[in-house]
């Protein structure tokens, strides 16, 4: 009789930490595994607008730079140097900064890359024309 009565009076307990120490463990999986959304750029475009019929466009002065697989770098058919061996292009940046004072702001860039040249080519040609501030750069593919 005494054990059954040592039975009935024995309270179940259950330990409730470990229970709350999985479940904070899981708040702060969850936290740090889910992705933050990054807020999109906006990027804004200038479209073509009606244009008085009397007006005439007057081309804008242009520049080519041509790069070629090997890294070498032509400005309006100049050799300037290799990307390759120099980052910053300092004959291609100067070039660029005399053909904008003589044109001025209207000044456009074109900046042909062959398919096989390595990135860093006209990577090494937008930083001169960033340098140059040049507002007008066109990066394109030359075709084979």
């Amino acid at each position: 009789m005494d054990t059954f009565k040592k039975i009935l009076d024995d309270v179940d307990e259950v330990d409730l930490t470990p229970m709350i120490d999985v479940t904070f463990l899981l708040l702060i999986y969850f936290m740090v595994t889910t992705m933050i959304k990054q807020p999109e750029a906006e990027l804004s475009a200038i479209l073509p607008g009606k244009s008085a019929p009397s007006s005439y466009n007057k081309p804008k002065p242009e520049s080519h730079i041509e790069i070629e697989p090997d890294g070498s770098v032509r400005v309006d058919g100049n050799y300037m140097g290799n990307a390759l061996e120099s980052l910053d292009l300092p004959d291609v940046k100067q070039y660029l900064l005399g053909e904008k004072s003589k044109h001025g702001e209207d000044f456009v860039v074109h900046i042909w890359t062959d398919p096989l040249a390595n990135w860093q080519a006209p990577l090494a040609a937008l930083n001169a024309c960033g340098a140059a501030k040049i507002k007008s750069v066109s990066p394109n593919m030359r075709r084979k």
